[in-house]
């Protein structure tokens, strides 16, 4: 049956509800359409970023149970091809010091960084083995990267970081690297004469930890006194267009010093170390130091009275305890190394690098409280409180060292003692170089050089600009120079009563 009004005031009523609902009809059709349009328009417009879902911390895996050339190749080639969301989902976002993926901006990084903005990447590859650093607890693989742009071709450097669980800690390009290319040759500093020295390549230790060294032996027939040289993560210390500890080894021979330098374990077997859950500092440096020491006593030509051994940085750091291990050696070299307790020193580090340029911004300031978290939670777990449960915290290799500091373990030695320190310092604080000043300054046997216009490469950077970076820098002649004289017994009688003296070169008393 229809229904139909039967007289006009039903009439009016029943046409008045079909404009309403006809009205009602279009409104919520019209509604429907816009609500479409602003969900359509959003999910076009949602970044990368935004979508991303941070991947958490896995504490229960092996430590980098992965391929990581595999794992930083996709990272990369995600990219090349604009599939931020799965690069940015790689992250470890607590270690970028943000609580927002898009502060991170990989598209701005990717484009800007090394001029990549519309390049097209043809190859990857990873050119060496990379480095584990322990103190940190990450693994660094470097990457090659083949880019076409207008029809060139050209490689790119960068190196990205891994936490023990597989995320990325940090990505960083080297531009100058992406100029010189790491395959670069790297001329002799202007005072070394490789025609006036003999180097022959050695090999240290047994499988599965053997290591390829350097000895280097100045003309003539000896027998010579000899160094132990440990710096950067290679025998040579290489970077973008240095080998400074190269550079130092053809410096000493100049002088008369021969020196063995060795490649440092976790370089060249990067990832076999990452992965061992007991590693420490012994394992990192002190017994290939020992072990350098000893095949320098067998070396004909090198005098086994005259041995030395020189660390740089973290190896300043460990040299103490190769001293109280060999108390025969015949002195340490520590040079640009950080004092107090190690946990401590990472903080500092960050500290100390916040600001450099005028301003302090946020990102710098959560670098630091982070830095300074973990310093306090190992402190607390060391003192048996708690456990640090951080995936830039290598358990065994903090417990081992427990309460060592470097500067006490120093005191203990009875063998004479160089300390190097330097005013352009930009990884060690300057109140360390007062530290071991301050403990060390009353024995007589131990000499003391604070460097001016040198940076913690030992490099001077008096009258370096940016325009001649490329060109490469030499390791300081002032410092080789000094290290020369002081293992002939040369150094100055001079008390390291003030500043001025410390500048000059001192001696403890």
């Amino acid at each position: 049956m229809r229904l139909r009004p039967t007289n006009w005031l039903h009439l009016a009523a029943w046409w008045t509800h079909v404009v309403v609902a006809v009205g009602l009809g279009l409104f919520g059709v019209a509604i429907t359409v816009l609500v479409s349009i602003v969900l359509i328009f959003d999910a076009v417009t949602t970044t990368a970023c935004e979508a991303a879902t941070p991947a958490p911390p896995n504490f229960t895996v092996d430590p980098f149970a992965f391929d990581p050339e595999a794992r930083a190749r996709k990272f990369v080639e995600s990219m090349a091809n604009d599939e931020f969301q799965t690069a940015y989902e790689m992250l470890a976002q607590e270690a970028w010091g943000t609580e927002s993926y898009c502060a991170v901006s990989l598209e701005r990084f990717w484009n800007q960084a090394a001029e990549l903005d519309g390049a097209k990447l043809v190859a990857v590859n990873q050119p060496d083995s990379g480095s584990f650093a322990p103190v940190f607890n990450r693994l660094e693989i470097p990457l090659r990267l083949t880019v076409e742009s207008g029809g060139d071709l050209r490689d790119v450097y960068l190196d990205v970081s891994f936490l023990a669980d597989g995320r990325i800690a940090g990505v960083e390009f080297d531009s100058l690297m992406t100029d010189v290319g790491r395959d670069q040759f790297f001329p002799p500093p202007p005072y070394a004469d490789p025609d006036r020295l003999q180097e022959t390549d050695v090999t240290l230790g047994e499988a599965p930890w053997d290591l390829t060294g350097t000895l280097t032996l100045p003309t003539g027939s000896g027998p010579f006194p000899a160094v132990v040289l440990v710096g950067g993560r290679d025998r040579d210390g290489t970077g973008p267009t240095t080998k400074l500890t190269r550079d130092r080894a053809w410096g000493l021979a100049a002088h008369g010093v021969a020196s063995l330098r060795v490649d440092r374990r976790t370089h060249a077997h990067a990832l076999a170390t990452a992965r061992l859950k007991e590693f420490t500092i012994d394992d990192e440096l002190v017994d290939d130091m020992l072990a350098a020491v000893e095949l320098l006593r067998r070396t004909p030509r090198i005098d086994p009275g005259r041995i030395y051994v020189m660390g740089g940085s973290l190896a300043g750091f460990a040299t103490p305890m190769v001293g109280l291990r060999d108390p025969t050696i015949a002195g340490v070299i520590i040079a640009v190394a950080p004092s107090g307790l190690l946990h401590d020193v990472a903080w500092r580090q960050r500290q100390l690098r916040t600001g450099l340029d005028g301003e302090v911004t946020s990102l710098e300031q959560r670098l630091v409280q982070s830095a300074k978290a973990r310093s306090e939670a190992v402190s607390a777990w060391l003192r048996g409180q708690g456990e640090p449960r951080d995936m830039a915290v290598h358990r065994s290799y903090y417990e081992h060292l427990g309460t060592y500091r470097p500067e006490d373990a120093a005191y203990r030695l009875l063998m004479p003692i160089f300390v190097i320190s330097v005013d352009r310092d930009r990884i060690v604080p300057p109140e360390d170089a007062e530290t071991w000043i301050r403990t060390l300054g009353l024995r007589r046997n131990v000499a003391f050089r604070l460097y001016r216009g040198h940076n913690h490469s030992l490099i001077d950077e008096r009258g370096f600009t940016e325009s001649t970076a490329a060109e490469g820098k030499y390791a300081s002649w002032q410092v080789i120079s000094d290290i020369a004289t002081w293992i002939d017994g040369g150094w100055t009688d001079r008390w390291c009563t003030n500043q001025q003296n410390w500048f000059a070169g001192c001696r403890g008393g």
